[in-house]
């Protein structure tokens, strides 16, 4: 059982993918906001992360280059979820390596085959 962290300041849409992922035989972990979201996914290894790019207390992207920086997180398929069209934020984030960037609202089916494409690779 693959394992996936969701790192989201937004407890709705951590509800929903934990319920979804779950349901296609995830295990799920999630954190709330950046502090979380590195410890955790130092701590939990997990086999792919889903992170919200834009959240308070450091943000995704400060988030985003904390994971890079370890051994493990150098390895670990990120998918970047974001609210915001901004060309120049998606340079940045592309630039650190990371595997799927989608906009909100979240078309599901495609995170799905998303990840699934990322667990297979």
């Amino acid at each position: 059982m693959s394992k996936i962290l969701v790192v989201d300041d937004d407890h709705d849409i951590l509800k929903l993918l934990r319920f979804k992922l779950s349901q296609e035989g995830y295990k799920v972990i999630v954190a709330v906001d950046a502090y979380n979201g590195i410890q955790t996914a130092n701590r939990e290894k997990p086999d792919l992360i889903i992170l919200d790019i834009m959240m308070p207390a450091g943000g995704g992207y400060h988030t985003l280059k904390n994971i890079r920086l370890t051994s493990h997180g150098s390895q670990i398929p990120i998918v970047v979820l974001t609210g915001m069209q901004d060309p120049e934020l998606k340079k940045k984030i592309e630039a650190e390596g990371v595997e799927a960037y989608m906009q909100k609202p979240l078309d599901y089916p495609v995170l799905s085959e998303t990840i699934k494409k990322l667990l297979s690779a």
